[in-house]
């Protein structure tokens, strides 16, 4: 098997020092008023070097998001038998990365945020319910984009009220929940 190749350090630290600048500047400002001269600033580098490595804002907004999506799937594993065992680390990955996950679901204009969100929640629901639906004889994507659905909005009232309850308490009552449902 042939190793992936290694990403120049400089590289990485560049793309870094974009997307938090990026972000930061989200948090801020409608999505609309920023602009590439604002992101090469706040990161301190060229507008060139941040076109070496974006076609536009909108295209680092989807790098974000993927790799935020991608991440927080990764860390729910696939390993998880009972889609309610993803729980506890996946309000731990929310908490963890609250700042990422507030500004894209308070700012109406990143609302591609949610829906991608929310393909991905039902994406991995599906692969675990697939005969859960079966045995009741339910529609499998009837079922995951409930699920998907009744999460991601909670998830969006925790995140948007602050963590009101503890990440291991909110993982455990969705998860009571979604066991009433799944029984």
């Amino acid at each position: 098997m042939e190793k992936p190749a290694k990403v120049d350090r400089r590289i990485l630290r560049t793309r870094d020092a974009i997307t938090k600048s990026f972000l930061a500047l989200v948090s801020e400002k409608d999505l609309d008023h920023i602009t590439i001269n604002d992101i090469a600033d706040r990161a301190n580098v060229n507008r060139g070097t941040l076109y070496l490595h974006y076609a536009d804002k909108y295209a680092l907004l989807d790098e974000c998001i993927k790799d935020h999506i991608d991440r927080m799937i990764a860390v729910c594993g696939a390993e998880a038998v009972n889609p309610i065992d993803d729980l506890k680390p996946m309000f731990a990955y929310f908490e963890a990365n609250y700042a990422f996950f507030h500004t894209m679901l308070s700012n109406q204009k990143t609302s591609v945020f949610r829906d991608r969100l929310l393909q991905g929640i039902a994406a991995g629901t599906k692969a675990k319910i697939g005969a859960l639906a079966a045995r009741q004889n339910m529609d499998l994507e009837l079922v995951a984009r409930f699920l998907a659905s009744a999460f991601v909005g909670t998830a969006e009232w925790w995140i948007l009220n602050r963590m009101p309850i503890p990440a291991e308490l909110a993982a455990k009552q969705v998860g009571e929940l979604f066991e009433k449902f799944v029984r």
